[in-house]
């Protein structure tokens, strides 16, 4: 069976969603119970589902406030946060304190409690009802289209089905036919069965038979409503609990098909990785959406042709999935193929023909591969059978630059029939894949537009914000370079003629701060300081500034020195001697680094060394031109996170430096990774305009190891590309007649 599939890339973005104005409201209700409620209609309207989150004091500030600015969005009702007496949130969230319950674990009280106030206070509001903790994920709109095939009007109590660990077994007084809902993925009511036992929750607390708060609900509500939780074997999936992650944190099965079926996610312990979640079932839903648009293009251009409609402008996105869009004139219009086997990838793209499959390309197979096992078991149901992948044989890919990636994938996978005579068993199967791009998008920034042409032809105003180049704008934004120093005068000679040259005489609103460090040589020192001082007396002090630096040499202790001489608005980029600037990497400073939002950490083009390049090409190719991005000539610095730019406050958020990195390296790496886990976008880019010159790299073998390693590496990739490097030991006989393939031929 062939399966032809088509598949959109994922785009990580955030879904811009209406932003609700809050009231803060207090009452008090007939028991004497405080609450806080802080929603915009403070009027109980009939809603669909109610969702109590049971949490704690010392956590609303942090999983309740991110729990209610990401999943809680999505939710067709009110969600609302219970929490001890007393308790005073600073967050802006709807949340009630419970008398004379507190903080203790496990929480019976307040899980039974909390069902009871949502019984008495908002019974006839809706049709639903859910107890969930405060380190859940619930996808609101899934809930919600499970939960609308369910009759709300009669008794419903659904959830995980749990009966106990083994050791447990006898041990919670529950008979071989009863069970319990798991309390961590949720707990669903309907109407009817909150109108049956929430009333009895007092009793139900006066009659506990073990410590478990789940347990002793399912008992309370087996007693009164009469029901069971759920017995349905797809609860198990669908809501989700996290046995893979002990912290469940999910940063590892984010892209498992069970996580993608499932209603809820449970536990994400660390609420930061909520957001990052959020993120990643919000690029679902944008990728679903634009496989419906595609699907929908297609369907009108299937209908022009059979009603024979002349379009004015064929639109190639609304073509069907096909491998031979692309109909080469020339050998060279030859679109080829690399290899997939196990890990490795077989490509003459490589100067290496076999090499271990990249990151980018292993995360694409595992989405694409997800996407075509959703798509094999849409009516699995009804089909009485599903299908699970096991592995991947072996695969071709290539990318058409005009309409997206090709893929033709052998798949391992197992059949399984649940209807009828049972059976398992394992098949192959090819799919035929198209990654279809999606259309160019082009998205308005209105702190940096400010005019367009009009119909006339004139340049017209057409924002009602600033002039981009007005004083305090974003693309006049102050540029402070922090540059770490220690020796190299000719280098830095050239340095600071290129920031003359880019900054100083095209009066650019930037300043440059020196960190120097004591060196051995004070000649060079003094050199250094005296060029500093013509610069100073040309353009002024206000453009220059040098800080001393004494002690041995740390780079992250020097941008943090030069940091210091900041406000917390200033605009930072760390930069070092080796890189030679052109104009327009200022602007893309400016516009990608963003206060509390975004950082920006640029991917340079780094230099090969000119001696070994030139010693196969004559005087005249061997010119070492700063725009040449010959692959011959340098790479880009995929790997490199030094050159960076940020706002102060957004690197005191994150604790600055490591100051206890010592020499050059690793310090640039901890940054990054601390971003990263942050909840700063970082942004990175290509930056045509930043140009790492060669320069000797000496790595000092009694610094710290890791940066030993990572200092070696950065050497050894610097000599020259790959294929220059074959050719300089091809051209080595001594080399070639020691070789071990010499003899064995």
């Amino acid at each position: 069976m062939n399966c032809c599939v088509h598949v959109d890339y994922h785009v990580n973005i955030h879904l811009g969603m209406k932003e609700k104005q809050y009231s803060s409201l207090e009452k008090k209700d007939d028991l004497g119970l405080t609450y806080n409620l802080n929603w915009a209609d403070a009027e109980h309207n009939k809603g669909f589902l109610l969702i109590g989150v049971i949490t704690a004091k010392k956590y609303i500030d942090n999983r309740a406030q991110i729990a209610f600015e990401t999943w809680a969005k999505s939710i067709n009702g009110k969600v609302i946060f219970f929490t001890s007496e007393g308790s005073v949130p600073n967050a802006n969230i709807p949340v009630i304190s419970l008398r004379g319950v507190d903080d203790s674990y496990p929480p019976q009280k307040k899980s039974l409690m909390m069902l009871k106030y949502m019984n008495d206070h908002f019974i006839d509001d809706f049709e639903w009802f859910m107890r969930a903790d405060d380190d859940i994920l619930i996808k609101g709109e899934k809930l919600e289209l499970f939960l609308r095939s369910v009759n709300s009007s009669k008794p419903q109590f659904i959830g995980q089905t749990g009966l106990g660990t083994k050791s447990e077994l006898g041990q919670l007084s529950l008979d071989t036919t009863e069970n319990y809902c798991m309390g961590g993925p949720g707990m669903v009511f309907s109407q009817e069965t909150m109108k049956l036992f929430a009333p009895h929750a007092e009793k139900c607390l006066n009659d506990m038979k073990t410590t478990h708060e789940d347990v002793e609900v399912g008992r309370c509500v087996r007693k009164y409503a009469g029901i069971p939780c759920t017995w349905a074997f797809e609860m198990q999936h669908i809501f989700f609990h996290n046995f893979k992650e002990d912290k469940g944190s999910f940063k590892h099965t984010l892209k498992d098909q069970a996580v993608y079926r499932a209603l809820t996610l449970h536990p994400v312990k660390e609420p930061g990785q909520q957001y990052r979640i959020q993120n990643y079932l919000n690029s679902d839903k944008i990728s679903d959406l634009h496989f419906k648009e595609l699907k929908l293009q297609r369907e009108v251009n299937i209908m022009d042709r059979i009603l024979g409609t002349p379009r004015k402008q064929q639109n190639h996105f609304g073509f069907g999935p096909s491998l031979m869009k692309s109909i080469p004139k020339t050998s060279d219009e030859v679109l080829s193929w690399e290899f997939l086997v196990l890990n490795s990838l077989s490509s003459h793209f490589l100067t290496n023909p076999k090499q271990s499959i990249g990151v980018p390309l292993k995360s694409a197979l595992e989405s694409i591969v997800g996407q075509v096992m959703h798509t094999l078991n849409q009516n699995s149901r009804q089909r009485g059978r599903t299908i699970d992948y096991k592995k991947l044989l072996y695969g071709y890919v290539r990318t058409n630059p005009l309409y997206g990636a090709d893929y033709i994938l052998d798949l391992l996978l197992t059949y399984k029939k649940h209807k009828g005579r049972k059976i398992t068993l394992p098949v192959r199967r090819h799919a035929y894949i198209q990654q279809t791009f999606s259309e160019t998008e082009f998205i308005e920034d209105p702190e940096v537009s400010n005019s367009v042409q009009s119909a006339s032809g004139d340049f017209t105003a057409y924002s009602q914000f600033r002039s981009p180049l007005s004083d305090g704008s974003i693309t006049n934004k102050k540029i402070n370079f922090i540059v770490p120093l220690s020796g190299r005068y000719l280098t830095f000679q050239r340095f600071i003629k290129n920031f003359e040259e880019v900054c100083l005489k095209n009066r650019e609103n930037a300043e440059l701060f020196i960190v120097l460090f004591d060196g051995d040589d004070l000649v060079e020192m003094n050199k250094i300081i005296d060029l500093i001082g013509r610069y100073q007396k040309q353009y002024g002090g206000d453009s220059i500034e040098i800080i001393h630096a004494h002690g041995s040499f740390s780079r992250g202790r020097a941008l943090e020195i030069g940091a210091d001489q900041c406000s917390e608005s200033s605009l930072l980029f760390f930069v070092d001697v080796d890189i030679v600037l052109t104009h327009d990497a200022l602007r893309r400073i400016r516009l990608n680094t963003r206060e509390g939002l975004q950082v920006y950490f640029p991917i340079v083009f780094s230099q090969f060394d000119p001696h070994v390049i030139c010693e196969s090409k004559n005087e005249k190719e061997c010119s070492m031109d700063l725009q040449n991005f010959n692959s011959d000539m340098g790479y880009w610095r995929h790997f490199g996170f030094g050159i960076a730019s940020m706002f102060r406050s957004d690197l005191i958020s994150i604790g600055g430096f490591d100051l206890t990195i010592q020499g050059w390296g690793k310090e640039d790496v901890d940054l990054f990774s601390r971003f990263i886990g942050s909840n700063m976008t970082v942004f990175r880019a290509i930056d045509p305009g930043m140009i790492h010159a060669f320069h000797p790299v000496i790595c000092d073998p009694n610094v710290d190891p890791v940066q030993f390693k990572m200092c070696i590496g950065s050497k050894s990739s610097s000599y020259a590309s790959q294929k220059n490097l074959a050719n300089i030991i091809r051209s080595m006989p001594q080399i070639l007649q020691n070789s071990p393939s010499k003899k064995f031929s």
